[in-house]
């Protein structure tokens, strides 16, 4: 009698549990589906509202172009709307599948409480045997309960928490999924790659078609005041700083910024100057990046982005790639991890038919480089291929050299060429030491690459094939070399500009020098060449024109007022240049 009384108030026990677990199931169901449905109501009605505010402000911009509080408002709000929208897709996603669990709880419990409920019976008092069960009983539901509950309670922060490592992803399903996607976003990202041909023709990556620095456009003025406000056709305030250049699609420019907390690419209006669009790329929160340390001088947005016209894409100094179509709607994200650098990332990104291209060199073993490219739409790894050098700060070249496409790349102590659609190598030549800054450039077949501070090297690029060291160097010009600045040349000559302000120019038939000039500013700009005149842009946002030729002739300086350290960017008729505060349009009035 004793035993089965026992296992009756167990099954009292049981029942009381099944009843309990059952109706926080119930309670937890009902605030999940509350929840669930003001997300509902946020997306319907909270949302459409702030698009249209936003709408309506960036409307405001065509009237006041440089009114940088309304811009900066613009890029709050629209940054408030992309993560709410981000935030609250996770959480109906996983708010549904909570609400099915609890309700698959709810159904069980009740089940279950039905099975005890039959072996009930009317107790007679057992004195304190029953004291002690019923007290064990209650034990055991409280601390049942009190695991519920808490278990709800961290169901419910996995269903609104977004981790940032998975932003990626929720962006990807974002854009797919969006009820609002408008035809032309949709015919945007779904558009195939542009061809090389059409990359030529515009200025799509850091110092343009082939990385040369050379512009093609005609009617590019030579004379302007930024403080008259001579043939300054624009003048527009950038909201986050850089040390990157615009690149330019038709209608379109492109550059980004970025600090410690956020990053971002914007796109402004060619004709106008008005701020089309600010993407974010978001910024994983882990130890190492908080603790990431980048010098002043370089900063967290010195890379250039690359478009396809189609497409725009960046990467930033901690490792984050993001990409957008032409008109804002993002495609998606990577995150390298944090690069191990000396000054801190600063290599631009490049282009090939479908992929873009990053060379990746970071550590100080050269067993960490890589050269990676990812497809334009996906953001898929096509390939990626070991580098063995230590980390740089030169950029990679796609050219034409050898009657094919190859992509080029300077870092101690090498110059490789890879094969664009494999990432195979297929020539290298040992030839530089040190901190690798400048980009190399390919000019009739011939590669020229600068050593800091020491020498100029010309690589005959014909016929080579595997290590060519011992036979394609044609010769080395040492002298005070460039530790940021880019070389530019015409095909006779090449010209290297120091930090300092030393432009020299040697023959390329054999490196012997023709002049050097002291220009008496400091430049971080690379120079560029229109036609036969030399565009050198100081620190101090003095353009130096200069004629090409044997000796040093000196055209005309022009004035900004600004501190430059991006690269001068070109378009028909324009002359794009970032300052610290500013993009400015250059043009000759119509």
């Amino acid at each position: 009698m004793h035993t089965e009384q026992t296992n009756e108030r167990y099954g009292s026990a049981g029942y009381q549990s099944a009843v309990g677990v059952a109706i926080v199931a119930a309670v937890f169901g009902v605030l999940v589906a509350i929840l669930l449905a003001v997300q509902v109501y946020h997306a319907k009605t909270t949302d459409p509202a702030r698009a249209i505010q936003l709408e309506t402000m960036k409307e405001k911009t065509k009237a006041n172009p440089a009114d940088t509080t309304l811009a900066q408002a613009i890029l709050e709000l629209d940054a408030q709307i992309r993560r709410d929208q981000l935030a609250r897709l996770y959480f109906l996603r996983r708010g549904t599948i909570l609400l099915v669990v609890t309700l698959v709880l709810c159904i069980g419990s009740v089940l279950w409480a039905e099975k005890y409920r039959s072996k009930q019976l009317s107790l007679e008092p057992l004195g304190d045997i029953k004291v002690r069960q019923i007290q064990q009983a209650r034990r055991i539901r409280t601390a049942f309960t009190i695991t519920l509950v808490m278990g709800g309670m961290a169901a419910l922060f996995w269903a609104f928490y977004t981790p940032d490592s998975e932003r990626a992803a929720a962006q990807d399903v974002e854009v797919a999924d969006s009820d609002i996607e408008s035809d032309t976003d949709r015919r945007m990202s779904d558009a195939g790659p542009a061809t090389m041909d059409d990359m030529m023709a515009q200025w799509p990556t850091f110092r343009g078609p082939g990385g040369l620095g050379v512009c093609r456009f005609e009617n590019i003025p030579q004379e302007w005041d930024a403080a008259a406000g001579k043939n300054i056709l624009w003048k527009s305030p950038v909201p986050l700083g850089g040390n990157n250049s615009p690149i330019v699609w038709g209608d379109r420019v492109f550059l980004t910024g970025a600090t410690k907390d956020r990053q971002q690419v914007f796109c402004f209006d060619a004709q106008t100057g008005r701020m089309l669009w600010a993407g974010d790329v978001s910024i994983p929160r882990t130890p190492q990046r908080q603790e990431l340390d980048i010098m002043e001088d370089t900063g967290y947005a010195a890379n250039t982005a690359v478009t396809d016209g189609r497409r725009v894409c960046a990467i930033f100094a901690g490792g984050d790639v993001g990409c957008f179509t032409a008109d804002g709607k993002p495609l998606w994200e990577k995150h390298l991890g944090i690069p191990e650098s000396a000054y801190g990332y600063a290599a631009s990104l490049a282009a090939f038919e479908n992929l873009v291209i990053i060379q990746w060199d970071v550590g100080y073993e050269g067993d960490q480089s890589k050269l990676i490219a990812l497809d334009w739409q996906t953001g898929q790894t096509a390939w990626e291929t070991k580098r063995p050098v230590p980390n740089s700060w030169a950029s990679p070249t796609v050219a034409r050299v050898d009657g094919q496409w190859r992509i080029l790349t300077a870092g101690s102590p090498f110059v490789i060429a890879y094969d664009p659609k494999t990432g195979a190598e297929q020539f290298r030549v040992h030839c530089i030491e040190g901190d690798i800054a400048a980009t190399p450039i390919a000019v009739n077949d011939r590669i020229f690459v600068i050593e800091p501070y020491n020498k100029l090297v010309a690589v005959n690029a014909k016929n080579a094939q595997g290590d060519v060291t011992a036979t394609h160097i044609l010769w080395q010009a040492e002298a005070s070399m460039p530790d940021i600045c880019s070389p530019v040349s015409n095909g006779r000559f090449v010209w290297t500009l120091t930090s300092e302000g030393g432009l020299s120019c040697f023959d390329t038939a054999d490196g012997s020098p023709v002049y050097t000039h002291d220009l008496g500013i400091p430049f971080q700009a690379s120079p560029a060449l229109v036609g036969e005149v030399l565009y050198l842009l100081g620190e101090n946002g003095t353009m130096i024109l200069a004629q090409t030729g044997t000796g040093f002739t000196e055209i005309g300086r022009n004035e900004l007022g600004e501190t430059c350290h991006a690269s001068p960017v070109f378009g028909s008729g324009r002359i794009y240049i970032r300052t610290v505060e500013h993009l400015f349009c250059i043009g000759l009035p119509d």
